[in-house]
Formats: structure tokens, C-alpha cells, sequence
């Protein structure tokens, strides 16, 4: 690993590599900065501190709180004067209550449920009824189907379009209310009657019905016995939900530019985690890279032509919530911001970036990619949009600003994603430092470029993106996205 890491750090020893025609790269401030993260970088430190003193930061709890306070202590002991917390409101503060379960009839035997997120209560004696089985989230089934005074058990079945389903479950809680339904239970997709957190649909607000998912065994259990005759369950939770409105901060920290210090490269992490674990890999390994990109750029003698602004976002499993309201606070300021680097796949070993959407990126990026990236292992550039929209670059991207989305290979990531078994024990130190210096020398090669890596896109350019990738009917069912306005 050492070894490993000197030779990436020797690569990178020539004067200047010309960025696509655009500029000169600055490549021995890239030798310091990968210097700066592979051999005395601060990442495994960072996320081990973060996991071990606050656990898990759900959205607007004390803990995330304490967390954004402890980032931006580091970021100014980093050597950053500029940082600050910057608010928004979400429309509720939620964390989760114990919560027991049991099918009553035909058989007596406990059930693996936790409650879904930001969703009510059971009444205090919880919620007891017949099973129905809901197979079809089409409208029509649902008000055709027998759910009065039932719970309902959903198992989608069949090859509904991805884009189509989620469409679907955005409107899924009122629709099974307005049929009848007292309660549902949403059958989990792991193995092993594993549960992993995760919201019904994307937002703050409360949700209608008390609503658990359910473990995928015990789940195809009830199925199958629904199949001789009913089945009767039970189940409650007690759930700690705000009166009202919480404000929430996002921690941002700047690098000013020695010339152009009014544009600027965002260098983004989500510092919430949902709360079955510690988040270490979601996403703390993130905020870990962020931290110490920030700490050796801070570090050089000379600072990039552009500022690098470093963010920290809230709410980001509940919608891009932090990171949606920090686009819309500074819609005024959007057109100098040049591109997004956003981080949120873990601490697998680093392909290179995703650039949702973007070939003109794409191709821009290749050369710096080749120069800088190579000696790494991370030089790889992937323009699908498969996670695009799943984590913070998505509020960037419909501004039509070029986002760069760190692509680790995430093959154990989604074995352990938003499930008990995110934890430091899952945190491979190399690949997360590896990722550190991606980050970092990438940052300072597009604020320190003669010419922006992209153009920004126009409302047209960006439905037609969206269009092609088949998710402006998801986007808009979220109201994320509204394809007729200017």
C-alpha cells in the first residue's frame, strides 16, 4: 500500500500538461496535493472521528447538529478563515422509535419491521388488521382493491419501467389512505430479512398512514399463506416527530481565487446518515474526502485562479434537501459557478468520475483525466446518468452546471447501504485516501483551468437531457422539475 502510493504520488512529477488546448495544469501543485492525501492525508482520521463521536446524523437531529459544528472546526483548522454554517428549514425533524411486530393469524410468530422514515406513529395500542396483498401500484388497482381496514402488504410484481414506478410510489401513501388502508407494510428487497432505512417518498413533510417496511422472508411468509386464506398481523412504533418547522445548516467553506475569485468550482459531501448505523461509508467517507481536499489545497503556497467553495450538505437523504435549498438561495450567484464534484459512493476502489449527461464534459475532462488521474487508477470517465438525481450533484445538474460524480467501484457499497452494516469496519483506508486526492486534484485543476470544463446549460438542453434518460417524469412527480417553465 505505501509502495503503492509513492509511485502514484512519482507519476505525477512532470512541469505542465496542456488541459485540452484550454490551459496549463499545474501539475506539480497536483504532485503536492496527492502527497498531501496519500502519504500524510487526514480521510480515515476524519471519518473515524465523525463515526466515533457523533454515530449517526440524521437530518435535523442533535447529533447532525454537533457533527456541522465539528466540521467546521476543522475546516478552520485546516487553515480555512472563510466557513460557515448556512441554514435552511425542513418541515419536520423525525427519528425513529423501537418498533415490534407479529403476525397474529393463521400462524403466531414475530415479524422483522422497522418504521419508514418520516412517517407517523402507530396509535399508542398500535395498529392490528387483515392483510391485503397490493401487487399493482397503478391507480386504478389500488382503488379497486379491497384495503378497507386493512394493512396493506406492498409487493410490486411484474417489469414496470423503473421511471414509471417511481412515479408511482411518489403519490403511494395518499392513494392507499384514500383507499382504506390503515397502516401498510413495504416488503424490504435484502436478503435475510435485512432492513435497510428508507422514506416512502422524498421530502419532510409527515406521511399519512403509519407505514413499516417489512423483511423480504417474512414478507414473501405472509404472501404466500394470503394465498390460503387471511392473515392477520400487528405491529407499533412510537416515532419522535417536531411540532413544526426545524432549521437545519449546511457547513460551507471557501478558498478565494488569486484571479477570478468571483467564479467557482463546489466540492460537495452529504454530512447526514440515515440512523440503522454509523454512516461511515454514506456517507462519512465523503465528508472525510472533502475535508482533507480542503486541508491540502489550503495548504499550497498558491491558491487556484477561481475560488473552490467546500460544502457539507443536510438533508440530502430525504431529497437533496440542503443542497436544493443552497441552489435556490444562490440562484443569483449560479451563473459564475463553473462545475460540481460531489462525492457519495463509498470508499471502493476509484474508477474516475460520472458526468451525468454531459459529453462535452466528457471529453473536456479526458485530458486532465489522462495527465493526472492515470497514476492513481482513477483516470476512468462514465457520462451515463444511472445516479444521477440519487445524491447531491442532481440539484447542479438541473441548473445545467457540469457535475463531475466520483465513481468508486461500489459493488460491496450496496451490499451494506443504509443498513446496520455501514460501519468503519467496511472503510478501506487506500482506496478512501486514493479517493481524497481525486478529489482534491481535480478541484484545483478546474479552478486553477484557463477555460471552464463545460458550458452551462440552457432549461431546453436540460429537458432534453432528461428526456433522453427517461427521468423528467420522475423528476416532475417529485416536483423537482417543471418541463414547460423558461
Amino acid at each position: 500500500m505505501i509502495r503503492f502510493r509513492f509511485v502514484a504520488v512519482a507519476g505525477l512529477c512532470a512541469l505542465t500538461i496542456p488541459l485540452g488546448g484550454q490551459s496549463a495544469v499545474d501539475v506539480a501543485a497536483s504532485r503536492r496535493l496527492a502527497g498531501a492525501t496519500l502519504v500524510e492525508g487526514r480521510s480515515y482520521a476524519y471519518v473515524s472521528e465523525l463515526t466515533g463521536t457523533f454515530g449517526s446524523r440524521l437530518t435535523g437531529s442533535p447529533a447532525y447538529q454537533r457533527a456541522a459544528e465539528w466540521a467546521i472546526a476543522q475546516f478552520k483548522a485546516a487553515g480555512i478563515s472563510a466557513v460557515k454554517a448556512e441554514p435552511f428549514t425542513i418541515a419536520h425533524a423525525w427519528e425513529r422509535g423501537a418498533a415490534s411486530a407479529r403476525m397474529v393469524s393463521p400462524l403466531e410468530r414475530p415479524l422483522h419491521v422497522e418504521s419508514l422514515g418520516w412517517m407517523p406513529s402507530t396509535p399508542d395500542e398500535g395498529v392490528e388488521g387483515n392483510v391485503a396483498l397490493v401487487a399493482d401500484l397503478a391507480p386504478a388497482a389500488i382503488s379497486a382493491a379491497a384495503l378497507n381496514g386493512r394493512i396493506a402488504l406492498v409487493m410490486p410484481h411484474g417489469a414496470r419501467a423503473i421511471d414509471d414506478q417511481l412515479v408511482l410510489e411518489a403519490q403511494l401513501d395518499r392513494r392507499l389512505r384514500d383507499a382504506g388502508a390503515v397502516a401498510t407494510l413495504w416488503a424490504d428487497d435484502a436478503p435475510g430479512n435485512v432492513l435497510a432505512a428508507r422514506l416512502l417518498a422524498f421530502g419532510t413533510d409527515i406521511g399519512r398512514l403509519p407505514s413499516a417496511q417489512i423483511g423480504q422472508e417474512d414478507a414473501q411468509l405472509i404472501r404466500r399463506l394470503l394465498d390460503k386464506g387471511p392473515v392477520r398481523v400487528t405491529f407499533a412504533f412510537r416515532n419522535r416527530i417536531s411540532a413544526g418547522p426545524v432549521v437545519v445548516n449546511n457547513v460551507i467553506a471557501e478558498i478565494r481565487g488569486r484571479e477570478r475569485p468571483d467564479e467557482w468550482v463546489i466540492v460537495g459531501a452529504h454530512l447526514d446518515s440515515w440512523d440503522f448505523a454509523t454512516g461511515a461509508q454514506d456517507n462519512g467517507t465523503g465528508v472525510a474526502m472533502v475535508l482533507d481536499a480542503a486541508r491540502a489545497i489550503a495548504a499550497l503556497a498558491q491558491p487556484p485562479r477561481r475560488s473552490i467553495r467546500f460544502a457539507l450538505w443536510g438533508g440530502e437523504e430525504q431529497g437533496l434537501a440542503g443542497s436544493r435549498a443552497y441552489v435556490h438561495a444562490h440562484d443569483a450567484d449560479l451563473a459564475h459557478c463553473i462545475a460540481n464534484i460531489n462525492t457519495d459512493g463509498g470508499s471502493g476502489r476509484v474508477l474516475g468520475f460520472l458526468t451525468p449527461g454531459r459529453r462535452d464534459v466528457a471529453a473536456a475532462l479526458r485530458p486532465l483525466s489522462d495527465a493526472l488521474l492515470a497514476d492513481l487508477g482513477a483516470s476512468g470517465i462514465d457520462e451515463s446518468m444511472r445516479y444521477a438525481f440519487e445524491s447531491d450533484d442532481g440539484a447542479f445538474i438541473l441548473q445545467g452546471i457540469p457535475a463531475l460524480d466520483l465513481n468508486p467501484d461500489d459493488a460491496k457499497y450496496e451490499d451494506i447501504h443504509h443498513t446496520p452494516s455501514d460501519t468503519m469496519d467496511r472503510v478501506n483506508r487506500h482506496d478512501l485516501a486514493v479517493g481524497a486526492a481525486t478529489v482534491a486534484i481535480t478541484a484545483y485543476a478546474l479552478a486553477d483551468a484557463a477555460q471552464p470544463i463545460g458550458r452551462r446549460l440552457d432549461h431546453a438542453a436540460i429537458a432534453s437531457m432528461l428526456a433522453a434518460a427517461r427521468m423528467d417524469r420522475v423528476l416532475e412527480a417529485y416536483g423537482w422539475w417543471k418541463a414547460g417553465s423558461p
